[in-house]
């Protein structure tokens, strides 16, 4: 019995949505790796759902308020805030799943519908959508939840090309109402991701491959042109109100070539790109300094670049012999092209997620390919079957690694050894991972892996955070050494933290130049100066401890641990109650209990000649307001921290801090 074409189709949709639900499977296991932590878990906008924090969402950037990155994506955070706060997942990571596999699942079906269209042939739409579902290569945009952005981007550009292909056949309120929702959906992908914006180009370029009609190309650019605009008002209104945004060159070396050193290198990131689409066996989550170096000109960048000729050449060839993979392959272009560092920089160098969308195209192609070489349909559909099959395993197998931050970093270690940056997650998993720290060896190997491959680059192109967490894990490991081997780790993170200290300022220096503008030291540029203090002190050097304890607590007055630090460093010269001021001035700053209890440990220490300064209170021992030197020490502290209120409470006299 033949099936009905409706039949047909929903038999293939219930076909596709399995195969995809069995690669994707296991990705509900995943947590919160890498990026999600601060995207997800670290932004306050998405803890409610209230006018307060739609607005908050609206008005800043993507990264808001951990940090700048020169990107606008309202949208995705917006869904973000339905996963956490309306439908209540929070920290629970299978609901954020859910969606990311429901739009992929929705994105499949679109590429089933735009192959078919385009093709005209059923089983061969249904192959392109197969083998795209389960590619490995997109386990970086479906399984790592931050990567809904490109789903989303990736609806908007299929849903509207399908949606002005329709409206290129019909007239009249049929028409407006295509014409309608393509300027939505076009809203929606801008508003997602800033990759959306090619969908008039991918417009454009179809009717170059099929020139009918003209005026549907001029209807098309009308609908899609005012949201992609607005969306670009917007962007540049809410990055005029931000600090301006870099690209490190660390993570994109990119950035800081010349211009034809920069494409050279981008078109051989390109090969590899391609080579991950044909065999995605090797796959990482970063590829930063030094993975992939800039074109020098060698054997490797010339193979690269000959196989870019190639297939350009074989691109030109298709116009003649088939448009539609012809097309295909534009479409992929085209998507890609936003990421591709080949018109400008973007904020790394390489990146899978970056293959989402234009993997359907090569993958279209593939399949063409394979359709044209084997004529016989058996023939295949056994060879496309066995390579969706092969596929759909490495995904399920990919997976696995996204579970946490060390999964993910013990797997890019082997595919991407020479990058700075997943030595230095894993040893931070690893250090993490085991409170008692008997690992520590290997955390500091990983961490000393890191720090060697920054350590040729000048300070002002460099990056602090490696340097200062190896700097504390040689605290650590000194911390649990012999007596006898101790000085020489305390000694070591020292060196490491002046170093970070140096590149943080030498950053800071070239970024305020470039902007000619004098930013606000950020208060991560504390953590260099708190690991010194502390290096010094072990060290038995109070006086050396001092003054970048000092500057710790100048930088980031809300960090508890500089103002213990600056009291340890007082304590150590024998300057009690200097130290108690410190703590007093940290307790009234940071509202921190344990800065209370080192108080008095302080009093107890001798400090409190009189002893007046501690009297029992109902939850134990407390401070003693009417004690002179405890009045004394606290009014101190509130005048350095400038609580004024707390002078009204104490009665304190005026002083200055």
């Amino acid at each position: 019995m033949r099936l009905a074409p409706r039949q047909s189709l929903l038999l293939a949709g219930l076909a596709l949505g399995v195969l995809a639900l069995l690669a994707f499977s296991d990705s509900f296991t995943a947590g919160f790796a890498l990026d999600n932590q601060l995207l997800i878990l670290g932004d306050p906008r998405l803890h409610q759902a209230n006018a307060q924090t739609i607005g908050d969402i609206l008005q800043h950037t993507y990264w808001w308020p951990n940090g700048e990155s020169g990107l606008y994506r309202p949208l995705t955070t917006l869904s973000y805030l339905f996963n956490y706060a309306i439908l209540g997942n929070q920290t629970r990571p299978a609901g954020y799943h859910l969606v990311n596999l429901l739009l992929h699942l929705g994105n499949v079906w679109l590429v089933f519908a735009l192959a078919l269209r385009l093709a005209r042939r059923f089983w061969t739409a249904l192959s392109i959508a197969g083998v795209w579902a389960v590619d490995p290569v997109l386990t970086e945009s479906v399984t790592n939840i931050a990567g809904r952005s490109d789903l989303l981007a990736a609806m908007a550009v299929l849903s509207g090309f399908l949606l002005y292909l329709k409206s290129a056949e019909t007239r009249g309120w049929r028409r407006a109402a295509c014409l309608l929702g393509l300027a939505a959906v076009t809203a929606a992908g801008a508003f997602s991701k800033e990759s959306a914006v090619i969908l008039p180009g991918v417009i454009a370029a179809h009717e170059i491959v099929w020139w009918k009609k003209r005026s549907a190309l001029l209807w098309g650019c009308a609908a899609t042109l005012p949201p992609i605009a607005a969306m670009l008002w917007q962007r540049s209104a809410v990055l005029a109100a931000s600090l301006p945004a870099e690209f490190p060159l660390v993570d994109n070396p990119i950035a800081g070539a010349d211009f034809w050193t920069g494409r050279l290198t981008a078109l051989k990131v390109l090969s590899r790109y391609l080579w991950l689409t044909i065999w995605p066996l090797k796959l990482s989550a970063d590829y930063s300094y030094s993975e992939i170096p800039l074109a020098h000109g060698s054997l490797k960048d010339w193979i690269a670049w000959i196989a870019i000729a190639a297939v350009l050449a074989l691109v030109v060839v298709l116009w003649r012999r088939n448009r539609t993979a012809f097309f295909f392959a534009c479409f992929a272009f085209l998507n890609f092209l936003p990421t591709s560092n080949l018109i400008f920089p973007v904020g790394t160098i390489m990146a899978e997620r970056f293959l989402y969308l234009p993997s359907a195209g090569l993958v279209a192609c593939i399949v063409l390919a394979i359709d044209a070489a084997w004529p016989r349909a058996r023939l295949t559909a056994t060879l496309l079957g066995l390579i969706a099959i092969g596929f759909g395993v490495r995904t399920w197998v990919r997976n696995l690694d996204w579970k946490d931050d060390l999964t993910m970093a013990a797997a890019s270690v082997k595919t991407s050894p020479r990058s700075f940056k997943v030595h230095r997650l894993l040893a931070a998993s690893l250090f993490q991972s085991d409170p008692s720290h008997s690992n520590i060896d290997r955390v500091l190997a990983e961490g000393d892996k890191s720090i060697a491959i920054l350590d040729g680059l000048p300070n002002d192109v460099n990056t602090p955070e490696p340097w200062s967490l190896a700097a504390a894990w040689h605290l650590a490991k000194g911390d649990l050494s012999r007596p006898a081997d101790r000085r020489a780790q305390y000694e070591r993170a020292a060196q490491i933290a002046l170093r970070s200290i140096a590149i943080e300022a030498a950053m800071r220096a070239a970024y305020d130049r470039r902007h000619g503008m004098t930013a606000p030291v950020p208060p991560t540029a504390a953590v260099g100066y708190r690991i010194l203090a502390s290096a010094y002190l072990r060290l038995g050097e109070a006086e050396r401890a001092l003054p970048p304890a000092m500057q710790a607590r100048t930088i980031n007055p809300s960090n508890t641990e500089a103002y213990g630090e600056i009291a340890d460093a007082y304590l150590a010269q024998k300057r009690g109650e200097e130290a108690a001021i410190a703590l007093a001035e940290g307790m009234f700053a940071t509202s921190d209990p344990a800065l209370r209890r080192d108080l008095l440990a302080v009093y107890r220490s001798g400090v409190d000649t009189k002893g007046c300064a501690i009297v029992p209170g109902p939850n134990g021992p407390a401070l003693n307001p009417s004690c002179e030197i405890v009045r004394r020490d606290l009014c101190a502290g509130a005048a350095r921290a400038h609580k004024q209120d707390y002078f009204l409470q104490l009665s304190c006299p005026n002083q200055t801090p």
